[in-house]
Protein backbone atom coordinates (compact mmCIF):
# COMPACT_ATOMS: atom_id res chain seq x y z
CA UNK A 1 0.00 0.00 0.00
CA UNK A 2 1.24 3.67 -0.87
CA UNK A 3 2.05 5.73 2.41
CA UNK A 4 -0.40 8.52 0.87
CA UNK A 5 -3.09 6.04 1.44
CA UNK A 6 -2.41 4.65 3.76
CA UNK A 7 -1.75 7.63 6.20
CA UNK A 8 -5.03 8.73 4.64
CA UNK A 9 -6.97 5.58 5.42
CA UNK A 10 -5.53 5.73 8.86
CA UNK A 11 -6.15 9.58 9.93
CA UNK A 12 -9.78 8.68 8.60
CA UNK A 13 -10.18 5.86 11.35
CA UNK A 14 -8.98 8.02 14.11
CA UNK A 15 -11.16 11.01 13.39
CA UNK A 16 -14.01 8.63 13.34
CA UNK A 17 -12.71 7.60 16.97
CA UNK A 18 -12.79 11.32 17.83
CA UNK A 19 -9.31 11.41 18.00
CA UNK A 20 -8.66 15.71 17.70
CA UNK A 21 -4.95 15.12 16.11
CA UNK A 22 -6.02 12.34 14.06
CA UNK A 23 -3.41 13.16 11.17
CA UNK A 24 -0.54 14.07 13.52
CA UNK A 25 -1.07 10.62 15.37
CA UNK A 26 -0.91 8.80 12.00
CA UNK A 27 2.24 10.00 10.59
CA UNK A 28 4.36 9.90 14.21
CA UNK A 29 3.39 6.22 14.44
CA UNK A 30 4.63 5.24 10.79
CA UNK A 31 7.71 7.59 10.88
CA UNK A 32 8.92 5.79 14.17
CA UNK A 33 7.42 2.48 12.35
CA UNK A 34 9.88 2.96 9.46
CA UNK A 35 12.94 4.93 11.83
CA UNK A 36 12.01 8.14 9.52
CA UNK A 37 10.98 11.86 10.21
CA UNK A 38 7.46 12.87 9.60
CA UNK A 39 9.31 15.01 6.43
CA UNK A 40 10.16 12.12 4.97
CA UNK A 41 6.79 11.01 4.80
CA UNK A 42 5.86 13.94 3.37
CA UNK A 43 8.36 13.78 0.36
CA UNK A 44 8.41 9.90 -0.36
CA UNK A 45 4.31 9.33 0.32
CA UNK A 46 4.15 7.49 -3.54
CA UNK A 47 6.17 5.06 -1.83
CA UNK A 48 5.28 1.82 -1.17
CA UNK A 49 5.13 -0.29 2.10
CA UNK A 50 5.62 -3.54 2.07
CA UNK A 51 3.37 -5.76 3.62
CA UNK A 52 4.76 -6.73 7.04
CA UNK A 53 5.09 -2.79 7.12
CA UNK A 54 1.77 -2.22 6.50
CA UNK A 55 0.46 -4.92 8.95
CA UNK A 56 2.38 -3.86 11.49
CA UNK A 57 1.53 0.01 10.79
CA UNK A 58 -2.54 -1.61 11.02
CA UNK A 59 -1.53 -3.15 14.33
CA UNK A 60 -0.06 0.30 15.81
CA UNK A 61 -3.20 1.99 14.90
CA UNK A 62 -5.14 -0.45 16.61
CA UNK A 63 -3.51 0.38 19.83
CA UNK A 64 -4.25 3.75 19.26
CA UNK A 65 -8.34 3.54 18.45
CA UNK A 66 -8.48 1.79 21.52
CA UNK A 67 -6.94 5.54 23.00
CA UNK A 68 -3.49 4.26 23.87
CA UNK A 69 -1.34 7.20 23.88
CA UNK A 70 1.31 7.56 20.98
CA UNK A 71 3.98 7.96 23.40
CA UNK A 72 3.43 4.39 24.81
CA UNK A 73 2.99 2.70 21.20
CA UNK A 74 6.55 4.48 19.66
CA UNK A 75 7.70 4.16 23.12
CA UNK A 76 9.33 7.37 22.88
CA UNK A 77 8.26 11.30 23.49
CA UNK A 78 10.17 14.52 23.14
CA UNK A 79 11.27 16.41 25.73
CA UNK A 80 12.71 19.97 26.34
CA UNK A 81 13.99 18.42 22.92
CA UNK A 82 15.55 15.33 23.92
CA UNK A 83 14.16 12.02 23.66
CA UNK A 84 12.96 10.24 25.94
CA UNK A 85 11.73 6.29 26.43
CA UNK A 86 8.67 6.03 27.78
CA UNK A 87 5.97 3.37 28.36
CA UNK A 88 2.88 2.23 30.64
CA UNK A 89 5.21 2.25 34.06
CA UNK A 90 5.19 6.34 33.57
CA UNK A 91 3.51 9.63 33.05
CA UNK A 92 4.17 11.25 29.50
CA UNK A 93 6.06 14.14 30.10
CA UNK A 94 4.38 17.25 29.31
CA UNK A 95 5.49 20.01 27.42
CA UNK A 96 4.07 22.42 29.81
CA UNK A 97 6.28 21.28 32.79
CA UNK A 98 9.64 21.94 29.89
CA UNK A 99 9.29 25.43 31.94
CA UNK A 100 10.57 23.54 35.35
CA UNK A 101 13.79 22.95 33.40
CA UNK A 102 14.00 26.39 31.78
CA UNK A 103 13.54 28.06 35.41
CA UNK A 104 16.58 25.77 36.88
CA UNK A 105 18.69 25.60 33.71
CA UNK A 106 18.77 29.16 33.37
CA UNK A 107 18.85 30.21 37.09
CA UNK A 108 20.60 27.87 39.52
CA UNK A 109 23.93 28.75 41.62
CA UNK A 110 26.78 27.21 40.18
CA UNK A 111 27.52 23.55 41.74
CA UNK A 112 24.29 23.80 43.26
CA UNK A 113 22.56 20.65 44.92
CA UNK A 114 19.12 20.05 43.63
CA UNK A 115 16.41 16.72 43.95
CA UNK A 116 13.74 15.99 41.74
CA UNK A 117 10.67 14.47 43.94
CA UNK A 118 8.96 11.94 41.93
CA UNK A 119 10.71 11.73 38.87
CA UNK A 120 8.62 8.99 37.06
CA UNK A 121 10.55 9.06 33.43
CA UNK A 122 13.35 11.03 34.69
CA UNK A 123 12.82 14.17 32.30
CA UNK A 124 12.84 16.76 34.33
CA UNK A 125 16.08 15.80 36.61
CA UNK A 126 17.51 14.67 33.16
CA UNK A 127 16.87 17.57 30.93
CA UNK A 128 18.49 19.70 33.51
CA UNK A 129 21.85 17.33 33.82
CA UNK A 130 22.66 17.73 30.25
CA UNK A 131 22.54 21.24 30.22
CA UNK A 132 24.23 21.84 33.84
CA UNK A 133 26.61 19.26 34.43
CA UNK A 134 27.59 21.26 37.28
CA UNK A 135 24.54 20.94 39.51
CA UNK A 136 24.41 17.60 41.59
CA UNK A 137 21.48 15.51 41.36
CA UNK A 138 19.32 13.00 43.25
CA UNK A 139 15.93 12.05 41.64
CA UNK A 140 13.49 10.55 43.83
CA UNK A 141 10.45 8.27 42.90
CA UNK A 142 7.77 6.35 45.08
CA UNK A 143 7.26 3.74 41.97
CA UNK A 144 10.26 0.80 41.39
CA UNK A 145 8.64 0.38 37.98
CA UNK A 146 9.10 4.21 36.97
CA UNK A 147 12.56 4.24 38.59
CA UNK A 148 13.65 1.78 36.55
CA UNK A 149 12.74 4.05 33.36
CA UNK A 150 14.15 6.90 34.71
CA UNK A 151 17.55 4.69 35.22
CA UNK A 152 17.28 3.85 31.53
CA UNK A 153 16.88 7.33 30.29
CA UNK A 154 19.83 8.60 32.40
CA UNK A 155 21.56 5.78 31.11
CA UNK A 156 20.54 6.24 27.21
CA UNK A 157 20.94 10.32 26.83
CA UNK A 158 23.51 10.88 29.62
CA UNK A 159 25.74 7.53 29.58
CA UNK A 160 26.20 4.86 31.79
CA UNK A 161 28.79 6.81 34.04
CA UNK A 162 25.91 9.86 34.41
CA UNK A 163 26.44 11.86 37.44
CA UNK A 164 22.62 11.43 38.68
CA UNK A 165 21.81 9.59 42.39
CA UNK A 166 18.61 7.70 42.18
CA UNK A 167 16.51 6.92 45.10
CA UNK A 168 13.35 4.73 45.85
CA UNK A 169 11.57 7.38 48.41
CA UNK A 170 7.97 8.52 49.12
CA UNK A 171 8.27 12.41 48.94
CA UNK A 172 10.77 13.16 52.12
CA UNK A 173 10.76 9.12 53.36
CA UNK A 174 14.53 8.08 52.57
CA UNK A 175 15.80 11.78 52.20
CA UNK A 176 18.08 13.08 54.80
CA UNK A 177 20.31 15.75 52.99
CA UNK A 178 19.03 19.47 52.48
CA UNK A 179 19.29 20.80 48.99
CA UNK A 180 19.46 24.01 46.80
CA UNK A 181 16.81 23.46 44.61
CA UNK A 182 13.72 21.62 44.62
CA UNK A 183 11.54 20.32 41.72
CA UNK A 184 8.74 17.91 41.45
CA UNK A 185 5.48 17.58 39.46
CA UNK A 186 3.50 15.56 42.44
CA UNK A 187 0.44 14.05 41.47
CA UNK A 188 -2.43 16.48 41.53
CA UNK A 189 -5.51 15.94 39.82
CA UNK A 190 -8.36 15.40 42.25
CA UNK A 191 -9.98 11.87 41.72
CA UNK A 192 -13.36 13.77 41.46
CA UNK A 193 -12.24 15.12 38.35
CA UNK A 194 -12.18 11.52 36.74
CA UNK A 195 -15.08 11.04 34.70
CA UNK A 196 -13.98 14.04 32.76
CA UNK A 197 -10.70 13.14 31.67
CA UNK A 198 -9.68 12.03 28.25
CA UNK A 199 -9.75 8.43 27.33
CA UNK A 200 -6.12 9.06 26.92
CA UNK A 201 -5.09 9.82 30.01
CA UNK A 202 -6.55 7.68 31.82
CA UNK A 203 -4.30 4.81 30.18
CA UNK A 204 -1.70 6.67 32.28
CA UNK A 205 -0.76 5.49 35.95
CA UNK A 206 -3.43 6.55 37.99
CA UNK A 207 -0.43 6.78 40.81
CA UNK A 208 1.27 9.94 38.33
CA UNK A 209 -1.77 11.23 38.03
CA UNK A 210 -4.28 11.63 40.76
CA UNK A 211 -3.54 13.48 43.92
CA UNK A 212 -6.57 12.72 46.49
CA UNK A 213 -10.04 13.06 46.54
CA UNK A 214 -11.08 16.29 46.91
CA UNK A 215 -9.03 19.27 45.70
CA UNK A 216 -6.01 17.10 44.78
CA UNK A 217 -3.38 18.17 46.69
CA UNK A 218 -3.15 15.84 49.54
CA UNK A 219 0.64 15.16 48.48
CA UNK A 220 1.66 18.58 48.57
CA UNK A 221 0.70 19.41 52.01
CA UNK A 222 2.84 16.29 52.88
CA UNK A 223 5.59 17.64 50.61
CA UNK A 224 5.34 21.32 52.17
CA UNK A 225 4.76 19.44 55.76
CA UNK A 226 8.63 18.30 55.73
CA UNK A 227 10.18 20.52 52.90
CA UNK A 228 11.86 23.01 55.84
CA UNK A 229 13.97 20.14 57.02
CA UNK A 230 15.66 19.38 53.39
CA UNK A 231 16.56 22.75 52.44
CA UNK A 232 19.30 25.46 52.27
CA UNK A 233 18.90 28.91 53.10
CA UNK A 234 17.74 30.53 49.70
CA UNK A 235 16.85 27.32 47.63
CA UNK A 236 14.61 27.59 45.26
CA UNK A 237 11.11 25.27 44.56
CA UNK A 238 9.84 24.47 41.72
CA UNK A 239 6.57 22.41 40.78
CA UNK A 240 2.85 22.09 38.83
CA UNK A 241 -0.53 22.70 39.15
CA UNK A 242 -3.68 23.66 38.43
CA UNK A 243 -4.22 27.25 37.88
CA UNK A 244 -7.13 27.56 40.24
CA UNK A 245 -4.83 25.48 42.91
CA UNK A 246 -2.81 28.24 43.17
CA UNK A 247 -4.14 29.98 46.22
CA UNK A 248 -4.08 27.45 48.39
CA UNK A 249 -0.31 26.27 47.25
CA UNK A 250 0.88 29.79 48.12
CA UNK A 251 -0.37 29.12 51.40
CA UNK A 252 1.42 25.78 52.01
CA UNK A 253 4.63 27.65 50.67
CA UNK A 254 4.08 30.53 52.89
CA UNK A 255 3.51 28.08 55.92
CA UNK A 256 7.04 26.62 55.02
CA UNK A 257 8.48 30.07 55.36
CA UNK A 258 8.76 30.56 51.71
CA UNK A 259 7.71 33.67 49.34
CA UNK A 260 6.77 33.78 45.67
CA UNK A 261 9.63 33.75 43.16
CA UNK A 262 8.06 32.94 39.93
CA UNK A 263 4.60 32.42 38.51
CA UNK A 264 2.96 30.90 35.61
CA UNK A 265 -0.09 29.31 33.83
CA UNK A 266 0.92 26.33 36.06
CA UNK A 267 4.43 26.57 37.02
CA UNK A 268 4.87 27.57 40.68
CA UNK A 269 8.34 28.38 41.90
CA UNK A 270 9.19 29.68 45.62
CA UNK A 271 12.76 30.76 47.72
CA UNK A 272 13.36 31.30 51.09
Amino acid sequence: MIIKATLTEATEKLKTNGSPSARLDAELILAKLLNKSREWLIAHDDEKLSTEQARAFEGLIKRRLDHEPVGYINESIEFYGIDFYIDKRVLSPRVETEAIAEEVINKAPKGASLIDIGTGSGAIAIAIAKHRPDLKITASEVSPEALEVAKLNAEKILGNDHFIKFIMSDIWENVAAKFDIVVTNLPYVSESYKPNMKPEVLKEPAVALFGGKDDGLDLYRRFYKDLPDHIESSALIYHESDPWQHDELKKLAKSAGLKPAFENYLILGFSN
